[in-house]
């Protein structure tokens, strides 16, 4: 919460004017698709990662007239080392993804820059991401909901 939330908040609070005096800069956040998501077991990295999305996009909107590009980075599964550096020994481990829906740590920062270059609100890196996650953001919450509780009852 620290990181995702008041640290992103405070940087951007500190480095926006310096940006809008420019007349020109770009803000690229990182989310994650889990933001557009009820994950069970992942509750606070998800809500986190909306809190991410949501303020990119309101602050894309406050910005807009002045040069300002502001966009959220929101991949899906990426093999890095967060999953080792992050894993507790008590926590209890999510669902694992198909290997085919991982997206190369490359093609990430590609298209993270390719979307921040053409101003694009949201990047979601990988066509079958962007896929999953156009069916999920068109998806009513409550059948979210439900989801999140099978996954959760298949976790315990």
């Amino acid at each position: 919460m620290q990181v995702n939330m008041v640290a992103l908040t405070q940087l951007t609070r500190g480095m926006l004017p310096a940006m809008i005096e420019l007349k020109r800069a770009a803000i690229l956040n990182v989310s994650s698709s889990a933001g557009f998501l009820p994950i069970a077991n992942f509750a606070v990295y998800s809500a986190t990662k909306a809190y991410v999305t949501s303020f990119s996009e309101a602050l894309r909107s406050e910005v807009h007239s002045s040069g300002i590009y502001v966009s959220a980075l929101c991949p899906g599964p990426v093999r890095t080392e967060f999953a080792e550096v992050g894993r507790r020994e008590s926590s209890v481990e999510g669902p694992t993804e198909p290997e085919f829906v991982y997206v190369p740590v490359e093609r990430v920062v590609a298209d993270a820059l390719q979307g921040i270059e053409r101003n694009h609100p949201i990047v979601i890196p990988g066509l079958l991401m962007k896929l999953g996650m156009l069916i999920v953001r068109l998806t009513p919450m409550p059948v979210l909901r439900l989801g999140s509780r099978f996954i959760a009852k298949r976790v315990e």
